[in-house]
């Protein structure tokens, strides 16, 4: 045998053993055995939407807009939520692009019902959340997806038969589709999300405690539920006056939270929405040292059940204290940070967490060096809730490229379409007259919806 035919068995044979590596590598019935989403996260309630809902009697499909031709008033209030939008978010949809998202299991609580998916996930290979089973929806709806977290996420659910219903919290008058009066069911949606608190990996953490934090504060807030604060109780119709039924005691559907809406238009339905502070805020202390201004803040979170800011991690209330001269020029400021910080890398942890707990105050003093060239006239205090830093929109602009057209266009100039975050208490005295002004929710409204980038 020739010198040349043996390095061609020689080539043969490696190529051979070569793929048959590669196969057993890549073989799925020895790697991608599929495993149950309810195995791999048992009892969590986020880990797959809710069944698909067949058309509810005497309405049709289980949209918002189908709900909105009765409960007029309630559909127009849930338009301008933060619920109505979250699949909108210009932040989550940033989230979405990373190479690292989750994107099936993130869509469970900003499209919560099997209807809006287009593909469902059932299975995992390998039980890896990374490596989603997509099947098609054939009861797909894209006019419900567009709808986010809609009226069915917590209204509707199936029978025994596999029919759909309505979760009702009253009862008194005979509405055109079934009805179940099950007001606890209501009260406990909220935490299906809202505690949604998993480590995915390493690096991948959700930390939504809010239903922790709730039930730590029992012995201060009671009976306190997320609906007392964000769907504030009102008497009206539960549905338009031609319909004629009695007026009762309802509840506001704009689900207001911190203040920080999801677009700039949002802002105008803050107040009327039932956006109120949480916070009780001293009237600024201070006194006149040699050389100096000592200055004395006293913050109380006196009506959140929950920590103050809650949620994502990553938001944070800034104080910012201010003292200016004759002209209205800043002298100095300082500034202080209540909430979390977190370690992403090599594996994420919280490393301080100094956020307001619930009926906690905290005292904030410092001093300011005063020169005899440049003596303050005024004290300025502001209080800032922090929802997305510039380092971080920065980084979503650089990272927008597996975005969709409408939303890389909004991502790419974040700051015009999102507020960052709220002004939502505001303080002026003047030391020598010791007169103060405080700024009205109506005045720090208008000034956060004129803000940008910041």
């Amino acid at each position: 045998m020739s010198l040349a035919q043996k390095k061609k068995i020689y080539w043969s044979l490696g190529f051979l053993f070569f793929s048959l590596g590669i196969a057993y590598l890549l073989w799925p019935s020895r790697s991608l055995e599929p495993v149950s989403v309810n195995q791999v996260f048992a009892n969590a309630h986020w880990a797959k939407p809710i069944p698909n809902l067949p058309p509810l009697a005497g309405v049709g499909e289980v949209r918002a807009e189908n709900c909105g031709r009765c409960h007029t008033e309630i559909y127009q209030e849930w338009k301008t939520s933060t619920h109505a939008n979250a699949l909108s978010d210009i932040q989550f949809q940033s989230e979405l692009t990373k190479s690292s998202s989750p994107k099936w299991l993130c869509l469970n609580c900003h499209t919560p019902v099997a209807n809006q998916r287009e593909n469902l996930v059932n299975y995992l290979q390998n039980g890896d959340y990374k490596l989603p089973i997509e099947e098609k929806n054939p009861h797909f709806d894209p006019k419900m997806k567009a709808e986010a977290i809609t009226c069915a996420a917590c209204h509707v659910r199936l029978d025994e038969q596999g029919n759909s219903y309505v979760i009702g919290a009253n009862g008194e008058t005979k509405p055109p589709h079934p009805v179940r009066i099950q007001p606890e069911k209501l009260r406990q949606r909220c935490l299906d999300c809202h505690n949604a608190n998993y480590e995915l990996d390493d690096q991948l953490v959700c930390a939504f405690k809010t239903g922790n934090e709730l039930q730590a504060s029992k012995a201060t807030h009671g009976k306190e539920t997320c609906g007392s604060c964000h769907m504030q109780e009102v008497q009206r119709r539960f549905v338009k006056a031609e319909l004629g039924t009695p007026v009762r005691k309802a509840h506001k559907h704009a689900f207001i939270g911190g203040g920080v809406p999801k677009r700039f238009d949002l802002y105008q339905k803050q107040i009327p929405g039932g956006y109120r502070i949480g916070l009780k805020v001293d009237p600024i202390r201070w006194s006149f040292l040699k050389n100096g201004l000592e200055y004395s803040i006293s913050i109380k979170n006196e009506k959140a059940a929950h920590n103050i800011p809650t949620g994502d991690p990553e938001r944070f209330l800034l104080g910012r204290v201010s003292i200016l001269d004759q002209k209205g020029n800043l002298l100095e400021k300082k500034e202080i940070k209540f909430g979390q910080e977190w370690e992403w890398y090599p594996k994420a942890k919280m490393v301080s967490d100094t956020r307001i707990l619930p009926g906690e105050t905290k005292n904030w003093k410092e001093t300011f060096t005063v020169h005899s060239s440049n003596s303050p006239t005024r004290i300025v205090l502001e209080l800032y809730h922090i929802r997305l830093k510039e380092s971080n929109a920065e980084y979503m602009r650089k990272g927008n490229d597996l975005a969709t057209e409408e939303f890389k266009r909004k991502i790419a100039k974040v700051e015009e379409h999102y507020p960052f975050s709220s002004l939502i208490y505001k303080e002026e005295a003047d030391l020598r007259t010791q007169k103060r002004k405080l700024y009205s929710p109506e005045e720090l409204i208008r000034i956060s919806s004129n803000r940008r980038g910041e």
